[in-house]
């Protein structure tokens, strides 16, 4: 595959400045390989440019892992991705750890890509040499790429590999021991199809050894692995050693570790099954969400989206929401902000009386403050209406744009009925908002009522009260039904759009103010593909209109932007041509 230059350098000078003093220029050569690859053909490249990649910069040698990532095209294919494993295995063993990252995730996309029993020798060479490498560093890209071809080499060499791992995971060097860590998760997850038993007991003993590691950045990892037990049959074959292990990290010292077990809860609660949540992890998540550490508790109260369903009715009643309770209050607003983004999911899991009952006064309380970013709840329109009239006369324009999501949250949770005509003309107060923040904000919200409750219902009971606006002194109203239209078109019926809507754009194309038309324009431009597709909704009964939908499309509108395009005003003319081109 032939790749364009288009650095607008010389190939011979892309070439050259691979090896010049100034960084920069040796960065954009690198970023360039493809292209220099390409201009050298798969055999030069393979002989005259990959064995002299090499460098000093950091900055130099990740650009280089990101250009050798889908380099296989340009020397020659799969058969000479060889060629490749050497500048890897360097890029394996430098002091950067990221660099070391990013080389193995390739080395190991490419040796999967090959047939591994045919090179096994070679391979297993690689990772031995990795491994008794005099730089430290590249044993962890060595227990990285173990996994990938552990299953399909020798009897043999899978004890000689597996002896690697196990040697790794008890190095003296601490950093070395914590990329062993990281990497026992894939190797948890080799178990099921090594059809082993006897790895169960080894498996454990990794896990053991490193909850004893005394830096926690070893016993960290541990979750991954923890995790990947849950999800395999290893939880089957060594459940007690699984709920041990569990609560030795769920009690760890280090406040990290049980802020990454937690974070990882959502993970576990599907390996393990609602009942063994109940039993074993239900206790643990209910004593992180009232810890010492703001961060846990930030952390757990985010994750109460991923564990309110498996929790019964009563434990949220009784348990949760007490907690939540008190964490609607915490000193931290960055806690109350995670409990804000996710503790309205336990409404659909209690349903709306007990919602309206316990969820309503903390959501009330969230939703005046100017630090946490609140969404809506599931609650009855009378109970909320007091507090939306408030936030919808507050001073504080930001309160009142944080509050608008409200309207579309309980719409799509209660339906209809909650948008009663106070609702709505709250919503009205939202629309013609002088801050253009929370007019954009509340346009939002209709079209998430169109979505959630139809186009119907939304062309009855909403947008009557909004297309009145038309005729008000205040153009920014005017425009605001611009905006809308070009927002909702696509959820309206043709039959709408053509009836009710068109005209509606056809008095504001002849508004006295050029801002108001100039978006009449970028409303056709937006819209004109909703008013050309066919219609497969309509009812039988308005085919007649349809017929006239159908004649606005093909002549009066593209006849008012031509008309338009003559306008005394430039920017009218300019963006009435722009859509006229469009059509």
């Amino acid at each position: 595959m032939k790749k364009e230059n288009k650095t607008g350098i010389p190939i011979n000078q892309l070439i050259d400045e691979i090896k010049t003093e100034d960084v920069r220029k040796r960065i954009n050569s690198v970023k360039n390989l493809d292209v220099i690859a390409s201009a050298l053909g798969p055999e030069r490249t393979r002989a005259e440019l990959v064995p002299f990649l090499n460098d000093d910069e950091d900055t130099v040698l990740l650009q280089l892992c990101k250009s050798l990532d889908n380099f296989s095209t340009y020397i020659g294919g799969k058969s000479h991705i060889q060629s490749l494993f050497p500048i890897l295995e360097w890029l394996c063993k430098c002091d950067e750890s990221i660099v070391r990252e990013k080389a193995s995730h390739i080395l190991k996309k490419y040796i999967c890509q090959m047939d591994i029993k045919k090179h096994e020798d070679s391979l297993i060479q690689l990772i031995k040499r990795l491994y008794e490498s005099p730089y430290s560093f590249s044993k962890g890209p060595a227990t990285y790429l173990i996994p990938g071809l552990y299953l399909q080499v020798s009897r043999e060499n899978q004890n000689l590999l597996f002896s690697y791992y196990l040697k790794t995971c008890k190095d003296e060097k601490s950093s070395v021991r914590k990329q062993a860590s990281q990497n026992f998760k894939d190797y948890v997850l080799l178990f099921p199809q090594m059809k082993d038993e006897s790895m169960v007991e080894q498996l454990n003993s990794i896990f053991n050894q490193f909850l004893k590691d005394d830096q926690d950045l070893c016993r960290l990892y541990l979750v991954d692995a923890l995790v990947a037990y849950a999800q395999s049959n290893l939880l089957n074959l060594t459940r007690p050693n699984f709920l041990t292990f569990l609560n030795k990290l769920s009690e760890d010292s280090s406040w990290r570790i049980k802020y990454y077990l937690c974070d990882k809860m959502g993970e576990l609660i599907k390996g393990i099954g609602k009942d063994l949540f109940k039993q074993h992890l239900m206790s643990i998540y209910l004593k992180y969400l009232q810890d010492p550490e703001p961060e846990l508790r930030s952390i757990s109260a985010a994750r109460i989206d991923v564990t309110c369903s498996s929790f019964d009715v009563d434990d949220i009643v009784k348990h949760l929401i007490p907690q939540i309770k008190v964490l609607a209050k915490d000193s931290q607003s960055y806690v109350r902000q995670s409990l804000a983004g996710s503790f309205l999911s336990i409404s659909s899991v209690i349903g709306k009386k007990q919602t309206s009952e316990h969820v309503l006064p903390i959501f009330l309380e969230l939703l005046k403050d100017e630090d946490s970013e609140v969404l809506g709840v599931d609650t009855l329109s009378h109970s909320i209406l007091p507090a939306l009239t408030e936030l919808a006369q507050d001073k504080n324009w930001r309160i009142r744009h944080s509050s608008i999501d409200i309207i579309g949250f309980f719409a799509k949770e209660i339906g209809s009925e909650f948008l009663n005509d106070k609702i709505i003309q709250i919503l009205m107060e939202w629309i013609k908002d002088p801050v253009f923040s929370v007019r954009e904000q509340a346009l939002i919200a209709v079209k998430n009522l169109a979505i959630y409750l139809g186009s119907t219902w939304l062309e009855k009971n909403v947008m009557p009260k909004i297309l009145v606006q038309q005729n008000v002194p205040n153009y920014l109203h005017r425009i605001t039904i611009l905006l809308l239209v070009t927002q909702i078109a696509e959820h309206l019926n043709q039959a709408y759009l053509s009836k009710t809507i068109y005209p509606v754009l056809l008095n504001l194309a002849k508004d006295p103010v050029p801002n108001v038309r100039m978006n009449v324009s970028k409303t056709f431009k937006t819209t004109a593909k909703y008013f050309k597709d066919k219609v497969n909704t309509i009812n039988i009964q308005i085919i007649s209109e349809q017929t006239h939908f159908k004649q606005i499309n093909q002549d009066t509108i593209r006849g008012l932007l031509q008309n338009m395009c003559d306008d005394s005003d430039f920017d009218v003319r300019f963006n009435s041509k722009d859509a006229l081109d469009s059509l």
